[in-house]
């Protein structure tokens, strides 16, 4: 940190303009055209760009950072000396804040290294480690911006010279989690996700059978690596994949990141050779070896805990439904990938149904899945997990759900390997452990793997971390749903607005925790992919008991049970790893009992066989699974969430009710998935003012749902919205007197009652609400910032340019004004230079412009709104690269060929106008494309009515801006 300097004197500031009347007054020679400039906010300006007007403050050290405002947008230069940039930014308690970086000078071509600026951001905490960052070499960089209340973190912004020192200006977006496209969150999260620097996940890309692939060099290195397999972990150390990708030595490299932020630059570095790699191997998919962490939190013991209340199976009314399926183990198998099974001669193993025989040990590679931890008198994920569902209801300890645990192990000290392999053992494809699950069962039963009729009925991962929707997991994970094994993953533990893996892929079933009140635990992540919810517990005490409401299964060792816990084996533990096993439990309770006791589809050959993925989404949306405990507000939860929402997606799993629903299609009240009856309808709408803040949408009735069975009804804040129905049609406008600055996110909730004498399925089914969120962003007042130096340009109705003038803002605000006018149409565009390029305006820069108006006989007033501009590369104006013949005559044909080029390779329209010696246009005998001319060729003959002297004035228009060619013909007797 260097020594502190005094703070530059700035230049004196020039005094405001003074802002205009509403109707400037005209200068006596002509017409004019002013108005106000204010600029659009929350706003921030890059305390040091290229500009000499404006005065410099240096922003690269933590001791000198710039604050930026929540949801601000900032505007920025790097170049020369200027290398990073740090800004100050307060993380605010309602979710997590996507970051978007575009780099102004830059094609959107990652491989061209040579001209393109590569600028990276990165988010940082106080104790300067790295929480997210985005260090590709594309034209967009993507970070996150944890949730927190008041917390604070920097934003480093750092110019990459590894290839090339182009400056460039950048914009920088900051957008609240819930206003996020999906493609925005997915990128954001992955921003924000741990990755190992020693690995990475190779896979084969799938292609034709009768396709012969060439790898290239860089391919084959890789599939050497990986061995004989389809994919796989690669162990790559960050040199090794730097000198594979190519990327420049880093011997000789220095800049103020790599000094100050190590791990920072470390992280950029290896994300910048990743990405050259995924653009050299075309025929592999590669991505980050994503750090998987368990979801759970170790019981820490409470003076009562040797009295339990088992609120968990009460809530899920487990009692109830094993009244129906019975209580004894029966042969429905639960794979648990986790940190493994108990010791065989541990009362928690004679106690659980665990199969270890079928299982893996991936983290040690061998047959053994016991977990080592177990032995150490350290907590078991594994097994807390594991005995959730397997415990044997045998009047000792605790109840489980009459299932059997097949253990994978790939997790130890918290963290979690080699999950992909799991997956590949579990589908029986080639994995490092040379084995399968159905080889592993034959083995132990003794006969061949085609006779093995065991199957996985559901999966339980407890963990998570980074990833993507269409990673190789989640493809692998989507095989093995489709194979009909149901995929179920804890949420996570960070909170509102996070999104992790695998819960998040398409195919698995997320699952979020709830507290003894019944609702969302307070560290249960909360995203649009949560499927349900089921009790995860918490350090807390809502019935006052005396005992926290926490999950209680196996955990320890019995030498510490005997000698550190008083002989009570039920450790309690909160979580949504504790969630997720109630979840994976019960739905596999659910598909054995449809495929072998109900078997409803030997009555009715329509329905499946195998009750998959899909048929179960549809009988969430049903409400046939779930209890939706948010539909009512209550004291410790006043805001009430009918339907689907982010914290419990449908609702708290529901054993009973499950095979009640299961029944229905036995009885024949349900015939089909496909006719379900439910309502679905856009989860957002989202109102801008260039839509005047109105939109439409539809609510859409299945199966039995609508008249005679159900009415509609909707509720909304009518402090935001108003909306008006037209059938199952809805138009949702924004309040006209809501003008408050700032991002709006309030739903429309749509309830079904039934109607008197509906038939149901069982009592007490209802209908699931549907809620529409409505997304809107009001713009605030302008916010205080100076630009002492703006370009206003006022063009024509094709672009031309008629005049220009230098104008500022001050404070926020400033004006404009040009007058000795003629009438006619017009457009205004002003904009900044903060680059020192002499552009005014476009892309990096801060910009804006006018509809077309009209001047006739009156002064006109336009006000213009200044933002960052952010749409790509600066449109280029058309230029005319060639020279006419001055001199024409009479009865001979005039051609003039007008050479044009456009960098932007945008259409281009040509046009001309004719003025005669006293300055009024005329009509000519000159054209544009007349026939047989092109309509880039000037051509006509002039007759002897024709002699005399012209201005010809050539327009060349790409429909942004326009070149002009003014010459003077004479026309002469021939």
């Amino acid at each position: 940190t260097p020594a502190p300097t005094p703070a530059p004197t700035p230049a004196p500031t020039p005094a405001p303009t003074p802002a205009p009347t509403p109707a400037p007054t005209p200068a006596p020679s002509g017409l004019a055209v002013g108005g106000d400039i204010g600029v659009s906010g929350p706003f921030a300006l890059d305390s040091d760009v290229n500009s000499p007007d404006i005065t410099n403050v240096e922003n690269g050290f933590t001791n000198r950072a710039q604050f930026v405002e929540a949801n601000a947008t900032i505007l920025g230069w790097m170049g020369n000396s200027d290398e990073l940039e740090v800004f100050q930014v307060i993380a605010q308690s309602g979710g997590s804040v996507a970051l978007e970086l575009e780099i102004i000078n830059h094609d959107g071509d990652s491989g061209d290294t040579t001209n393109n600026t590569d600028i990276d951001i990165y988010v940082i905490d106080t104790e300067e480690n790295t929480v997210s960052s985005g260090a590709g070499l594309g034209k967009t960089e993507t970070a996150e911006l944890p949730a927190g209340n008041g917390t604070i973190y920097y934003l480093l912004i750092d110019h990459w010279r590894g290839y090339n020192t182009v400056p460039s200006s950048y914009v920088i977006t900051q957008t609240p989690n819930f206003a996020t496209s999906a493609e925005q969150k997915e990128a954001a999260d992955k921003s924000n996700a741990d990755f190992s620097l020693e690995k990475i996940l190779v896979v084969k890309k799938p292609m034709p059978p009768e396709m012969v692939i060439d790898f290239n060099a860089t391919e084959n290195e890789l599939l050497q690596s990986m061995g004989n397999r389809s994919g796989g972990l690669v162990e790559i150390t960050p040199v090794e994949l730097s000198d594979i990708a190519g990327l420049p030595a880093d011997e000789g490299y220095s800049s103020r990141l790599k000094e100050d932020f190590p791990d920072a630059y470390k992280k950029g570095r290896w994300q910048k050779a990743l990405s050259i790699l995924q653009s050299r191997a075309p025929s592999l998919t590669i991505e980050p070896d994503w750090k998987m962490y368990t979801h759970a939190d170790p019981f820490v013991t409470d003076p009562s805990y040797n009295t339990y209340q088992w609120w968990n199976f009460d809530v899920t009314n487990l009692p109830e439904g094993l009244d129906i399926i019975g209580q004894e183990t029966k042969p429905i198998n639960v794979g648990v990938i986790d940190s493994g099974s108990p010791s065989l001669d541990d009362p928690s193993f004679a106690r659980s149904t665990f199969l270890p025989d079928w299982g893996w040990d991936m983290e040690d590679n061998d047959a053994d899945p016991m977990d080592e931890e177990f032995l150490l008198s350290s907590f078991s994920h594994g097994i807390h997990v594991g005995s959730t569902i397997a415990m044997l209801n045998d009047g000792l300890d605790g109840n489980g759900m009459g299932a059997r645990i097949t253990p994978i192990r790939v997790c130890y000290q918290g963290g979690c390997g080699n999950t992909y392999d799991s997956y590949l053992f579990i589908n029986g494809d080639a994995n490092q452990s040379n084995t399968s699950f159905k080889q592993r069962v034959a083995d132990n039963q003794g006969i061949a793997v085609g006779e093995v009729t065991e199957n996985l009925h559901s999966i339980n991962m407890s963990y998570g971390g980074g990833g993507s929707q269409t990673s190789q997991a989640c493809v692998k994970l989507a095989e093995l749903s489709e194979s009909g094994i149901l995929v179920v993953s804890s949420s996570g533990n960070s909170g509102i607005g996070s999104i992790g893996y695998p819960s998040s892929c398409p195919t698995v079933y997320s699952i979020g925790a709830t507290n003894g009140t019944d609702r969302r635990s307070s560290y249960s992540s909360t995203n649009q992919y949560i499927d349900f919810a089921a009790p995860g517990g918490e350090y807390s005490d809502w019935n006052a008991d005396g005992v926290d409401d926490l999950v209680y299964a196996y955990a320890y060792w019995e030498n510490y049970i005997l000698n550190s816990n008083n002989g009570n084996y039920m450790i309690g533990a909160q979580g949504t790893s504790m969630a997720s096993p109630h979840a994976a439990g019960i739905l596999g309770l659910v598909k054995y009992y449809y495929e072998e006791v109900a078997k409803p589809f030997e009555t009715n050959s329509s329905l499946p066989s195998v009750l998959k993925y899909t048929q179960v989404d549809k009988m969430l949306r049903a409400n046939l699974l779930t209890n939706d405990v948010n539909k009512e507000a209550r004291d410790n939860d006043p805001v009430a969430r009918p339907g689907w929402d982010e914290r419990l997606g449908f609702g708290i799993i529901d054993l009973e009710k499950s095979l009640k629903s299961i029944n229905a299609f036995n009885s024949g009240y349900f015939t089909s998935f496909d006719n379900l009856p439910y309502y679905e309808g856009p989860a957002l709408v989202a109102l801008d003012a260039a839509s005047s803040y109105e939109g439409t949408f539809t609510i859409t009735p299945n199966g039995a749902a609508g008249a005679g069975f159900n009415t509609v009804t909707y509720t909304y804040v009518d402090e935001f919205l108003d909306v008006t129905d037209n059938g199952s049609t809805f138009t949702v406008k924004k309040d006209p007197d809501y003008s408050w600055a700032g991002w709006v996110n309030t739903p429309i909730t749509f309830s079904f009652p039934m109607e008197a004498g509906a038939g149901v399925p069982y009592d007490g089914y209802e209908l699931l609400s549907v809620g529409v969120n409505v997304i809107f962003h009001v713009i605030g007042n302008a916010y205080d910032v100076n630009f002492p130096t703006l370009k206003a340009r006022l063009l024509d109705d094709v672009g031309a340019l008629v005049a220009e003038s230098t104008s500022s803002v001050t404070d926020g605000v400033g004006a404009f004004i040009f007058d000795e006018l003629t009438a006619g149409t017009y457009r205004l565009a002003i904009g900044s230079d903060i680059n020192g390029d002499n552009s005014w305006g476009g892309p990096g820069e801060m910009s804006g412009s006018s509809d077309l108006f009209q001047i006739t006989d009156t002064n006109v007033t336009v006000d213009i709104n200044l933002a960052p501009e952010k749409t790509g590369v600066a449109n280029s104006a058309p230029v005319i690269t060639s020279n006419p013949t001055t001199v024409a005559f009479v009865g001979s044909t005039y051609i003039y060929g007008v050479q044009a080029s456009d960098a932007d390779d945008d259409d281009l329209t040509y046009t001309v106008n004719v003025y005669d010696s006293s300055g009024d246009e005329v009509s000519s005998f000159l054209s544009f494309g007349a026939f047989p001319w092109p309509a880039t060729t000037l051509s006509g003959t002039p007759t002897a009515d024709d002699v005399g002297v012209y201005t010809i004035r050539i327009v060349v228009t790409d429909g942004t801006d326009a070149a002009v060619q003014e010459y003077s013909l004479e026309v002469k007797q021939s």
